[in-house]
């Protein structure tokens, strides 16, 4: 779902120079600020610092707080300490966010349908995933399950799960981009043993890299 937003002036109503150098990041919808302006959150790469971004638009429609969202903008003025940006936000997009999940069955017993991946990322606890799946027009699951038997190892085994639920192949149409984004902010509590997640996919772009490491510590 894409979602226009104003994005042509900066704070003092002026016309941005920046306007032309467009930039796509996972975020985090935080809220407003006193002006009722919504507010993200940009989460450094691996555990570099974050910025908050300040926009001169009202809340996005649908979408909740905490809510991790593709952004489109543009940086208007930065902060000197670096800590906060002012920017122009032209549209955004609702993507997938979950958390880190535990299962319940034998590993077995879950779907894991290939998926084409184009990258993935981590940014302080979130893991972030961009790539294609299978379309249908029909629901689907697709999120990051953790063995319960590494959750307390040093290298805990994850897996991409994703389940057409029964859609038949005859329904399966073409490929079109996903971007998932999962909180793993257990994993990186200090009392957590673990210091890298391994990611499982069934990775129909490159099917010999059938997994991912995760530094978290």
């Amino acid at each position: 779902m894409l979602m226009a937003m104003s994005c042509d002036r900066n704070h003092d109503g002026n016309l941005d120079s920046t306007y032309e150098t467009q930039l796509t990041d996972i975020v985090t919808y935080t809220g407003q600020d006193a002006d009722d302006h919504a507010t993200f959150r940009l989460e450094g790469r691996d555990d570099e610092p974050g910025v908050d971004l300040f926009t001169t638009v009202a809340r996005p429609d649908k979408v909740a707080l905490n809510s991790r969202v593709l952004l489109y903008y543009s940086i208007a003025h930065k902060a000197s300490d670096g800590k906060s940006w002012n920017i122009n936000a032209r549209a955004l997009t609702r993507i997938m966010s979950d958390s880190l999940r535990v299962n319940n069955q034998p590993l077995g017993n879950y779907s894991m349908r290939p998926i084409k991946l184009i990258s993935a990322w981590r940014t302080g606890e979130f893991i972030n995933l961009h790539g294609q799946v299978e379309y249908t027009g029909k629901n689907r699951h697709l999120y990051m399950l953790i063995d319960h038997d590494t959750r307390n190892k040093p290298t805990a085994d994850a897996y991409l799960i994703h389940d057409l639920l029964g859609t038949p192949e005859d329904s399966v149409y073409y490929w079109r981009d996903f971007y998932l984004s999962v909180n793993v902010g257990v994993l990186k509590k200090p009392q957590s043993p673990t210091t890298t997640l391994r990611l499982h996919i069934n990775n129909a772009a490159t099917p010999d890299i059938d997994h991912i490491d995760f530094k978290l510590k």
